[in-house]
């Protein structure tokens, strides 16, 4: 199988159309998303739809338990939470819905493993030696073990890997999975990306040849910051589409 992951899109339309045409033309087998497809942006209907038309299988990530209720915005930052109580009130009921009723992880296969923050907890930043290490030991620890975790949640783009006992970051755009190694990869986010790179983002795995390549697009920044002031959402939100955090 050969897949295209990508994560925390997050209302942003433009960036996601661009993302799924350049994925029709890598002819992958599957697409799956690792949540957090609303909050932020001005289209969060038009996402999930899209997302529903491709019938594309994703997990439940932190802004979309609290646009479906599950949760209150308690830890998120003043422009966070006016966005989600903007998104909470603007997504229609049969979106919610279907927020509501996905899972937290999937599986794409034995040792691959879908979070959204981290093996431990949806909410968690994978950033930390200690909380990357935690999740290490998490994946040695689950029978069989898990080889791969694919996240999002910190819309970075990038992967770690533990291997011969060391942790080390990939610098990378393409690599291989070694058999001994533990591996936390991050697609980067499609919306809304915080790696000082504002274009959109995703990656490729191939399974059989066990190898991934990260994906970085142009697309309409301008045309999703008219959206934001349109919406009177917080300024801050547009802005820092140009900037890539």
């Amino acid at each position: 199988m050969r897949y295209a992951i990508i994560s925390d899109i997050h209302a942003n339309l433009e960036a996601f159309r661009v993302v799924l045409e350049e994925i029709e033309r890598q002819r992958v087998d599957q697409i799956v998303c690792l949540g957090d497809l609303v909050g932020y942006n001005a289209n969060p209907n038009e996402c999930v739809e899209l997302l529903l038309e491709r019938e594309i299988p994703t997990i439940m990530g932190n802004h979309d338990a609290v646009t479906c209720g599950l949760l209150e915005p308690i830890d998120f930052n003043p422009i966070a939470k006016k966005a989600i109580l903007w998104t909470r009130e603007t997504l229609q009921a049969k979106y919610r819905d279907f927020l509501l009723q996905q899972p937290e992880q999937r599986r794409l296969n034995e040792s691959v493993r879908l979070v959204h923050g981290s093996l431990l907890d949806r909410d968690q930043y994978l950033f930390s030696r200690q909380t990357i290490m935690d999740n290490v030991r998490q994946m040695r620890n689950e029978a069989p073990e898990i080889r791969i975790v694919f996240f999002g949640h910190t819309h970075n783009q990038g992967a770690f890997v533990f291997a011969r006992e060391t942790l080390s970051l990939v610098t990378d755009n393409d690599f291989s999975i070694e058999d001994k190694g533990y591996y936390l990869i991050n697609p980067g986010s499609v919306g809304q990306p915080r790696d000082q790179d504002p274009r959109a983002a995703y990656l490729l795995y191939d399974e059989e040849a066990g190898t991934i390549e990260f994906i970085r697009l142009p697309y309409d920044i301008e045309a999703c910051k008219q959206k934001i002031h349109a919406a009177e959402l917080p300024k801050e939100l547009a802005d820092r589409l140009d900037q890539g955090w």
